[in-house]
């Protein structure tokens, strides 16, 4: 019996809306759960002042564990490699297993994020439901990927932008369109379920009206490219200091010690404002107010220790914070406008230190209000380019060139990608002139 072309799409339609409810349903459940907890905690030791004294021990336990007890667990980089890789199988448990380091790092005002441990949660109840279902290999991807954007909805309060930046997340210039149902679908269940559950989200809608009469959008493109090299500086020192941490020849718990050592003398020098999430510095400069100059720099060190020492926690908010005082300090240097650079540097560095233009455009609008976000989108781009062949996430795939002035290095991990520095690459000089040349032959 022939089936008509329009049966097949609805029930493939009405197959994919049934699993992605229940995939977003059960992973909002579970992230909101486990965002009260960190939350409580962190308010809890925040009721402490001197809470920060913990650190050596806190990043000394981590390692402990993670050397000792919890030497399989789900690594957002490693999520992004099965799900490229291997249908999103992932060998060991399907509970992220670093919560408590997480827990122990935020606890004590570790410079992390909570958003890789919902990530886990919810690639892991994708997976949990692929074998529940008995799926094939192909489904399981997608309902893995399902969940693993619904995690990132619930963090980011921004169900569109957290799908896009979990499909975007795994390779660098493409987006994989048959997934985009499902993947929407789960993460606006998981944000409402979510949001029903109490959690409250980051949300601040800008009134906003540019000035191009004053150079205003030449001072964007700046701020993009300003933004791109901050993105690109960030993630060499964070490679560069993991691995002098991992080749320094003593016991990896006794770095822990060392390195949370450091954090509390950093920090009775700098203040706390540069420990944990750092939320209401971040918001301070969204609102407009003035931050340090060198509050960005505070920032990424603070975070390069934490996350080279401890590995674990999450690099996404530390990232989110870094963008917003760099904004503002651009702002103020360029004699622009505080909370409008902030709030375009918020998501201008994570697009150029994850390759994610798309989802960080949709996360200006979300986050923002539509009025500045053709900018932040302008600046997203900009910032995506500069940060070259590059990306925090390792297993991340390079889907397009960049540049033709840089070596073709498409379809291969960025984490094997050999340093652009020291090899050969094209001139770009030559590839103008080349055009130039074409052009004016051709009119």
């Amino acid at each position: 019996m022939r089936v008509n072309e329009e049966i097949i799409l609805f029930f493939t339609v009405l197959k994919w809306l049934l699993l992605s409810t229940l995939t977003g349903c059960a992973v909002g459940l579970a992230a909101s759960s486990f965002i009260k907890f960190i939350h409580y905690v962190i308010e809890e030791g925040n009721r402490y002042e001197h809470v920060f004294y913990l650190l050596p021990l806190s990043f000394f336990l981590a390692n402990v564990l993670s050397q000792f007890v919890l030497k399989q667990h789900l690594g957002t980089d490693t999520l992004i490699a099965a799900i490229n890789k291997n249908y999103g199988r992932v060998e060991g448990s399907l509970i992220p297993t670093k919560i408590v380091n997480v827990v122990l790092i935020l606890a004590t005002g570790g410079s992390a994020g909570k958003e890789s441990p919902c990530a886990q949660i919810g690639a892991g109840i994708g997976s949990m439901f692929a074998n529940l279902f008995r799926v094939d290999d192909v489904d399981r991807r997608k309902m893995v990927l399902c969940g693993f954007c619904a995690g990132f909805s619930c963090v980011f309060g921004a169900p569109i932008a957290g799908a896009l930046f979990g499909i975007e997340v795994l390779a660098a210039g493409i987006i994989l369109y048959d997934v985009l149902l499902p993947a929407f679908v789960a993460s606006i269940t998981a944000y409402q379920v979510s949001s029903a559950l109490g959690i409250t989200f980051f949300y601040y809608p800008l009134q906003f009206v540019p000035a191009f009469e004053q150079g205003f959008f030449i001072r964007l493109l700046l701020s993009g490219i300003f933004f791109g090299l901050c993105a690109y500086a960030f993630i060499r020192a964070v490679r560069a200091s993991t691995a002098f941490t991992t080749g320094i020849p003593i016991w990896r718990p006794l770095k822990g010690l060392i390195g949370g050592l450091i954090l509390v003398g950093l920090t009775l020098l700098f203040g706390r404002d540069y420990l944990g999430l750092g939320l209401n510095l971040m918001e301070s400069c969204i609102k407009g107010i003035p931050v340090l100059g060198y509050a960005f720099l505070l920032k990424a060190l603070f975070t390069i220790i934490t996350l080279s020492i401890s590995r674990s926690g999450s690099v996404i908010t530390p990232i989110l914070f870094i963008g917003a005082t760099a904004g503002s300090v651009y702002a103020e240097v360029m004699g622009a406008d505080r909370a409008t650079f902030a709030a375009i540097g918020f998501v201008s560095v994570l697009a150029g230190a994850t390759n994610t233009p798309i989802a960080t455009s949709i996360l200006a609008i979300e986050l923002f209000g539509a009025t500045v976000a053709p900018y932040a989108a302008v600046s997203c781009v900009i910032s995506f380019l500069m940060s070259g062949h590059q990306s925090l996430y390792t297993a991340q795939v390079l889907a397009v060139q960049k540049s033709r002035g840089l070596p073709d290095q498409v379809g291969q991990e960025i984490g094997a990608l050999p340093n652009v520095r020291g090899t050969e690459v094209n001139n770009p000089l030559e590839s103008i002139w080349k055009w130039l040349r074409y052009y004016f032959k051709a009119n």
